[in-house]
């Protein structure tokens, strides 16, 4: 009877009890301090479930938003436009002045193989904020290095002090200064270095294959019987491209529109990506970077390690 009466008024029975339960107390009256503290909790419960959803939701938005800002900037500017992009951005997050003066772990036993003892005489190019300039100087090395965004050349140069000189430059400028004739009396063209160190994944910053090229020749003269040291995004030579979503797809067709508004022509290639806090790369392919190597006249040895972000190799002297 108690069934057929919880049927016919709707509600649910009460579950039977299992024979692993404790007898259940006789139910009591909360008291009001316990019961405010359960309808505060409900409250408190219901506001974080609400908070973590607009969270998803707007991590959601902002990561279609930032595949849309990809797409569009990819295609309405030109190359110089993406690179100084890419240097307003690292130069506008303040996380990167946080960076230490240490070297990362991928770096410790490269730089311990490839560099020679100190106190050679190494550049640094894209030092950023000077982590590995000033841990070089720790150690004994004399140390130039460039670096494009203002903030970090300020920083850089005050963490370095006296051990040695910033330049602010750019590895486009640095190529200009060193392969062209414009600048012969410039300090850092009559330079002469034992290593160079394209700073930690920086010559994946370097948008076009031209370019590339240069930088290199450029490095390869400033040190010319010294090992040049890089890392990069790097993919195989068969790696299919990336998907293409509905937020890059719009981005990309706003760009096009703003692009043929502006009489630009072409457009980027799919080894260029866009990251919020890191701005425009490009993504190597093992051959091209041996192609830079035989352009230099130089082998080029693969490091394996652990923990990289990069891949990173060393274009060998030409002595070794």
């Amino acid at each position: 009877m108690d069934k057929l009466a919880s049927v016919l008024s709707g509600s649910k029975p009460p579950p039977p009890d299992d024979p692993l339960d404790l007898p259940t107390p006789p139910a009591s009256r909360p008291g009001f301090v316990l019961a405010a503290l359960i309808a505060l909790y409900g409250t408190e419960s219901l506001f974080f479930r609400a908070l973590e959803t607009c969270h998803r939701f707007g991590r959601r938005l902002h990561n279609s938003a930032q595949r849309m800002f990809s797409g569009l900037a990819a295609q309405a500017l030109t190359t110089a436009e993406k690179s100084q992009l890419t240097v307003r951005i690292y130069d506008a997050w303040p996380d990167y002045l946080q960076v230490g003066d240490t070297l990362y772990a991928w770096e410790e036993p490269w730089f311990r193989s490839r560099l020679p003892p100190a106190p050679a005489r190494v550049l640094v190019g894209a030092t950023g904020t000077g982590r590995e300039a000033v841990a070089l100087a720790t150690r004994g090395y004399r140390v130039d290095a460039i670096e494009p965004a203002p903030a970090f050349v300020a920083e850089s140069r005050r963490r370095l002090g006296d051990r040695g000189r910033v330049y602010r430059a750019s590895y486009e400028q640095l190529s200009t200064l060193v392969l062209d004739e414009s600048a012969r009396d410039h300090p850092l063209r009559r330079a002469r270095y034992d290593a160079v160190i394209l700073g930690s994944g920086s010559l994946t910053h370097v948008l076009e294959p031209h370019d590339q090229a240069r930088i290199l020749r450029a490095a390869a003269l400033l040190c010319p019987n010294g090992p040049i040291l890089a890392s990069f995004f790097c993919d195989p030579d068969d790696a299919p491209p990336p998907p293409v979503g509905r937020a890059l797809r719009l981005g990309r067709y706003v760009g096009r529109l703003v692009a043929r508004a502006r009489g630009l022509t072409g457009g980027p290639t799919d080894r260029l990506s866009y990251r919020a806090h890191s701005g425009f790369a490009y993504t190597y392919t093992p051959r091209e970077v041996e192609q830079l190597g035989e352009a230099i006249g130089r082998d080029v040895a693969w490091e394996r390690g652990q923990m990289q972000p990069f891949h990173y190799v060393t274009f060998l002297s030409p002595h070794a």
